[in-house]
């Protein structure tokens, strides 16, 4: 209780100095951006695929997509403080894939991916015109395929979900005080440790005895964005 007590009179005393409010202030601004990924892959969904108990005790076995190029958009909206800039982003993206492990006939399915996340930057040379940043993020993401469960039912959708670690590399440069081009490099290491199917429901990895699958995306994006 003392140690709070003299935290708040410390902060107290601070106030009452008033000191020189330029010298302690943060520029802050806003800013939404929309772009473009072109998106390379590899790791454990082109190397296996797991097989899953269902709640009746039927085993039912995963297949993974196989595609190893995506494109999607990408869309962004943060706020800049000072070199720092702190952005929650959102990627989804829809198109037809090939399904390992299931007949020659049905192996083109609809796939689905969507991402939803936060990023922390740091941006050298603020506030010029010319920007280069490096930081990190972290997000959501779940990977949806079509006719990718077999079992003794027949095929059904399957969607793994998981998290993923982002290294962030990007540059700003702004052709007014309002706009500016946004290249970027992200590697995401991805885990999924989840999925979900008709049959089975949301079936737990671990609870499975099976390891998380592992991807690594390397996503190229182009932005353009708006400060304000």
């Amino acid at each position: 209780m003392k140690k709070i007590l003299l935290a708040i009179a410390i902060l107290c005393s601070l106030a009452s100095a008033q000191p020189d409010a330029d010298a302690y202030q943060w520029p802050r601004s806003y800013f939404a951006s929309i772009g473009f990924n072109v998106i390379a892959n590899r790791g454990d969904l082109f190397k296996r695929s797991v097989r899953i108990q269902t709640e009746d005790g039927t085993t039912e076995t995963i297949n993974f997509p196989q595609t190893k190029v995506l494109m999607s958009p990408d869309y962004n909206i943060g706020v800049n403080i000072r070199e720092f800039s702190v952005a929650a982003s959102f990627q989804y993206w829809s198109m037809t894939g090939e399904i390992n492990g299931i007949p020659e006939d049905l192996k083109e399915q609809d796939i689905r991916f969507w991402r939803l996340g936060v990023e922390l930057t740091y941006n050298f040379f603020y506030p010029e015109s010319f920007q280069a940043g490096i930081g990190l993020g972290y997000s959501f993401s779940a990977l949806k395929a079509n006719n990718s469960a077999m079992s003794e039912k027949g095929l059904a959708n399957s969607e793994l979900m998981g998290s993923a670690i982002a290294f962030i590399g990007n540059v700003r440069y702004y052709i007014t005080d309002y706009f500016c081009l946004n290249p970027a490099l992200r590697i995401y290491e991805n885990w999924y440790k989840a999925v979900n199917t008709k049959n089975s429901g949301t079936v737990e990895f671990h609870d499975n005895d099976i390891s998380y699958v592992w991807q690594t995306y390397i996503a190229i994006s182009i932005s353009a964005m708006v400060q304000f």
